[in-house]
């Protein structure tokens, strides 16, 4: 009898093992995608400007694959292996994620960073300084002030200054690299070298009045732009 239930218990065990393996060969096989590379290009662009995400992917088992993006800023446009980024309005490194996932649930996931960086373009000032017509006196080396309020005009705090290039009663002048900000804007050249405004000297301003009555006004620099000015110059009466 022992001989015989040993025998039984080993069919029986022999049985289950070949129903395991029967029911193993159908059950499908099926490969998690793979991302070979993801790439942004460029990877450095400035406040709300765009980058190109392309992704290169392959599924073993050749199936459809679905991409899904997300970002801790901007936003992403487009569907698929290829999408443009469109970056936030704040400076930064932030992050792109993709997630790709194939008909039966296999996921794979990877991600790229993008550097924002703030337009660093600045103003530019420029312009023509003049005696009216028949007034020919000497107006190079004469000082330009820029000035960041009335208030600093008035207590004379000079915010940036140069000089005046050119020839007799006619001058240019320039200023480079100047903030986005509102200016006030003067040329004086200081005729007796007495350091303050006196009889004889030349002035100019950017505004209205007359040399009796200035009345300085201010003026916007934008970002990137260039600011062009004609400035009329008096004579300092007595």
């Amino acid at each position: 009898m022992k001989s015989f239930l040993s025998g039984l218990n080993v069919h029986l065990f022999a049985t289950a093992l070949l129903v395991l393996l029967i029911a193993g060969c159908n059950d499908k096989i099926t490969y998690v995608p793979v991302i070979k590379s993801i790439t942004v290009t460029p990877d450095t662009v400035e406040v709300g400007g765009t980058a190109m995400i392309e992704i290169d992917a392959t599924d073993a088992d050749d199936n459809e694959l679905v991409y899904y993006y997300t970002t801790t800023g901007g936003s992403i446009s487009g569907v698929g292996d290829t999408v443009i980024w469109a970056a936030p309005d704040i400076e930064g490194v932030y992050l792109a994620r993709v997630l790709i996932a194939d008909k039966d649930g296999n996921q794979a996931n990877d991600s790229i960073r993008l550097v924002v960086v703030r337009n660093d373009t600045t103003s530019r000032i420029t312009g023509i300084a003049a005696f009216p017509s028949g007034i020919n006196l000497d107006l190079v080396n004469s000082k330009v002030r820029l000035f960041t309020s009335k208030t600093n005009w008035v207590n004379h705090v000079v915010f940036a200054e140069t000089l005046t290039e050119g020839f007799g009663p006619i001058v240019s002048f320039t200023f480079d690299n100047v903030p986005v900000g509102t200016y006030y804007l003067e040329i004086w050249k200081d005729t007796d070298f007495g350091n303050t405004l006196n009889i004889g000297d030349f002035f100019g301003w950017y505004g209205t009045g007359n040399i009796l009555h200035p009345s300085p006004e201010p003026f916007t620099l934008e970002s990137g732009a260039t600011k062009v000015v004609q400035i009329q110059i008096w004579v300092v009466p007595e």
